[in-house]
């Protein structure tokens, strides 16, 4: 003996792919269903009250001069109503975002790594107008 056990007729027979046809989902019918109100994946919400900017223009610019070659997001512009505690909050929560390392030099934010196109949504978001400056 094998040490099989026997399963007599307790199989469920299984269906053919050929059921499903090239599409499987065709069938589906979205009437009735409500639209998505989900925000496209790469839109940035900020809350009202959250909002630091007033319209400031702001630099965002890749440096890499310097620096040993390595490659880092700069920007500045803040105005200086942006203090202390409201900066090292805003530092924070870019960071966390964009999941990179990143300090303030005297008035200027730096991130690191080439973070220009991850940044500029999120300032507009908190009320600034960044501009990519330089090359």
């Amino acid at each position: 003996m094998s040490g099989k056990k026997d399963r007599g007729d307790k199989r469920r027979p299984v269906r053919s792919t050929e059921d499903f046809g090239d599409a499987p989902f065709s069938d589906l019918r979205l009437d009735g269903l409500p639209e998505p109100s989900n925000p496209p994946v790469n839109a940035v919400m900020v809350k009202k009250k959250e909002w630091i900017g007033m319209g400031e223009r702001l630099e965002v610019r890749r440096e890499k001069s310097g620096r040993g070659g390595k490659t880092v997001t700069t920007i500045a512009g803040f105005p200086a109503r942006v203090n202390a505690p409201m900066r090292a909050s805003l530092l924070k929560k870019i960071k966390t975002r964009l999941g990179t390392g990143g300090t303030w030099d005297k008035d200027c934010m730096e991130l690191q790594g080439d973070k220009r196109t991850e940044v500029v949504p999120w300032l507009t978001a908190l009320g600034f107008k960044p501009v990519l400056a330089g090359g």
